[in-house]
């Protein structure tokens, strides 16, 4: 399939350095995926460098889904039964969730967006055995990104974006796009697909994803499952029913109980199948919400289904107050939008891409024989038969040309081109106006409203192409100018590219791959603050790796390093979820053990202990196993600052080397003689 252009408003975007996108080691990953002949090997090293990433990617290789194979442990095992380009999707969307920060605008529910996002997710996952070419690991990952274009632009426009949510709240999703492109010259659809593609995904995939996007809260919703699209919209419903509130709108209650009750026809599910079934959801929406720090919800189905009849019984309501009595069931069906695109000659003198025009006239007879002038002349032409109708087309498709009658009902051609002049996108659209007017003052009113030029009604086809070819000059200079500014914003993104490059090497050790010192002082900081807020729990874990210098004395720094790189990758792997290790420099590590106490720290010390001491290092002539000494700190052993806390796991690494080596101390928990080594080094 072959890929859309990319317009220069999402590459505006792109250029303010701010939309949401992989980070860390997602930009890893996408360096090395950039051709299809990347290495499997190096993105699984990529991936083992970030332990939480590690977990999760292992825990969908071994979900329920799966049931009857054997457990697998290591990421490479993963790339194997996934697949390196699912593994690598998996990693590209978790690596934007890690980096999710509540923003700034105000009408954006960030919370909701997430938990309804990670819903959606382990809803598609569950639904996507029955969907013919979807894997459940597809299906998660568009469940998670398929909202990314709004939040977009509620992080690169949070203020205007919070005007339009204010003003469309409630409002059908063909009111929010057209606002948005209105607004933004680009709505939120159309952006997540260059998102998508921008990150390597597969155009199929963008595709399905933005026919989500454009018919999610429609009257069309699904009626089969035969797609990654379909099953984008029977996830969605699925997730909207778990966060169902007071203020959801009775006609999207109803929608979401049309689309359950089409699902389940679509399975073949008895009731009890169906409670099955979301109730499976919901246990691993809660599983996933912990692993993710991300919020969810104890879920009735029960409630659910009664928040469905009342719903229904609300909309019922509001549709007989509407239609005087005539009770009618349905969600309004949206406008539909006339566009015809014949294949003819491109117009001349503009290169080869063919200049599109939109003719508007409420007069069917006068609209067929514009049309047919245009198409004659090699133009690409759609057609509207009202203003209203034609400002969408027009926000949609952008024309370089419009034609339109002045007497309209619904808008008027003045008021139509009053409208695109207060739009961005409207803005350089070269628009002749059809009059039968001789007036002068309305001309003069015609050409302060923004109309470019004028042909009085009945016209001629030679006076309107003269008058088109006036235009098309412009137009071509305008194309010039939009290349030119497209390759500034390219270079723009290119830079702020580079400089993300750049600060995440400023936070990675280049010989191990791991964090470096200042990432890891920044991390305990935060997690320090996290813990006097709100009496979380965290440790930290000094490593240092046993008669290491004898290994550089012996065998050289070569060999040395290989060491370091290997017992790196060796911590990382025995890690799990957010726990995340660094290196602080020489041979010394540090593992930041989120959520865990004195004793769960002791535990995960042993674990990892145990991973190295097993694991063999070989190069060039070396051939052995290394061992570590570990020092465990943790918040609730009651220090008064990040520094006292950071001393004493350095001090009872010292117990652990002092003692014997290859073993794991606690500060303020192990033997007198132990506390009695630490105070004759610090007198000494």
């Amino acid at each position: 399939m072959q890929k859309r252009a990319i317009p220069v408003e999402f590459e505006e975007l792109k250029s303010s350095g701010t939309l949401p996108s992989p980070a860390g080691v997602g930009i890893k990953i996408l360096e090395i995926t950039r051709t299809d002949e990347f290495s499997a090997d190096d993105m699984g090293q990529a991936i083992m460098s970030d332990s939480s990433l590690t977990g999760r990617i292992l825990e969908l290789a071994n979900s329920a889904d799966r049931a009857g194979q054997e457990p697998i442990t290591t990421v490479s095992a993963a790339i194997m039964r996934l697949g390196a380009t699912t593994v690598r999707n998996l990693a590209l969307a978790f690596s934007v969730i890690s980096e999710r920060d509540d923003g700034s605008c105000k009408a954006f529910n960030y919370p909701l967006y997430w938990s309804g996002s990670l819903a959606r997710a382990v809803a598609a996952k569950s639904l996507a055995q029955h969907v013919p070419g979807v894997s459940s690991e597809e299906g998660y990952v568009a469940g998670l990104l398929a909202e990314a274009g709004g939040l977009a632009l509620a992080t690169v426009h949070s203020e205007p974006y919070a005007k339009v949510l204010l003003e469309t709240r409630g409002q059908p999703m063909s009111v929010v796009l057209a606002a948005e492109n209105a607004t933004f010259d680009i709505d939120h659809a159309t952006i997540c697909y260059c998102m998508m593609l921008d990150w390597g995904l597969p155009e199929s995939f963008a595709s399905a994803v933005e026919s989500f996007n454009l018919d999610r809260l429609s009257s069309k919703g699904a009626a089969e499952l035969d797609s990654l699209s379909d099953l984008l919209r029977f996830a969605d419903a699925i997730s909207s029913a778990m966060l169902f509130t007071a203020t959801t709108p009775p006609r999207r209650i109803n929608e979401v109980g049309e689309q359950i009750e089409m699902l389940q026809q679509v399975l073949e599910y008895s009731d009890a199948d169906l409670d099955r079934l979301l109730g499976q959801i919901s246990g691993e929406w809660s599983r996933w919400g912990e692993r993710l720090d991300i919020s969810t919800c104890d879920v009735s189905f029960s409630s659910i289904r009664e928040a469905i009849a009342r719903g229904r019984e609300a909309f019922k309501k509001e549709v007989e107050l509407q239609t005087g009595g005539a009770i009618r069931c349905e969600s309004v069906v949206a406008d539909t939008i006339v566009t015809t695109t014949d294949a003819v000659e491109d117009a001349r003198g503009l290169g080869s891409e063919r200049i599109k025009v939109l003719a508007v006239d409420d007069d069917p007879v006068a609209l067929r024989l514009l049309v047919t002038v245009l198409r004659k002349q090699g133009f690409d032409v759609s057609f509207a038969k009202n203003g209203a109708e034609a400002m969408r087309i027009s926000m949609r498709e952008g024309p370089d040309l419009i034609v339109a009658d002045q007497e309209m009902p619904e808008m008027s051609g003045l008021e139509l081109t009053r409208a695109l002049r207060r739009s961005k996108r409207g803005a350089s659209m070269y628009i002749v106006l059809l009059t039968g007017a001789r007036e002068e003052d309305l001309l003069v009113e015609a050409f302060e409203s923004g109309v470019d030029d004028f042909v009085h009604k009945p016209f001629d086809a030679r006076h309107l192409m003269a008058r088109l070819r006036a235009g098309m000059r412009i137009v071509g200079l305008q194309r010039r100018i939009e290349e030119d500014r497209r390759t500034i914003l390219r270079q723009l993104a290119d830079k702020n590219n580079f400089n993300r490059r750049l600060k995440m090497l400023s936070l990675t050790d280049l010989l191990t791959e791991v964090p470096n010192r200042r990432h890891a002082m920044e991390r305990i900081e935060s997690e320090w603050k996290s813990s006097v807020r709100s009496g979380s729990q965290f440790a930290v874990l000094m490593v240092d790796i046993d008669r290491f210098k004898a290994v550089n004395d012996t065998y050289g720094h070569d060999v040395g390093d290989v060491v370091l790189k290997s017992t790196a990758q060796a911590i990382s792997g025995a890690l799990r979820g957010e726990n995340q290790v660094a290196r602080l420099g020489g041979e010394e590590f540090l593992i930041i053990a989120r959520g865990a106490n004195a004793e769960d720290a002791k535990v995960l010390g042993e674990r990892v202990r145990l991973v190295v001491e097993e694991n063999v290092v070989e190069a060039d002539g070396f051939r052995d196993g290394v061992t570590i000494s570990i020092g465990v700190a943790s918040f609730d052993q009651g220090f008064v600052a990040v520094s006292e806390m950071m001393k004493a796991a350095d001090d009872a690494v010292y117990q652990a080397k002092t003692l014997g080596r290859n073993q794991v101390r606690s500060a303020r928990g192990d033997s007198q003689e132990a506390e009695g080594l630490v105070a004759r080094r610090r007198s000494a």
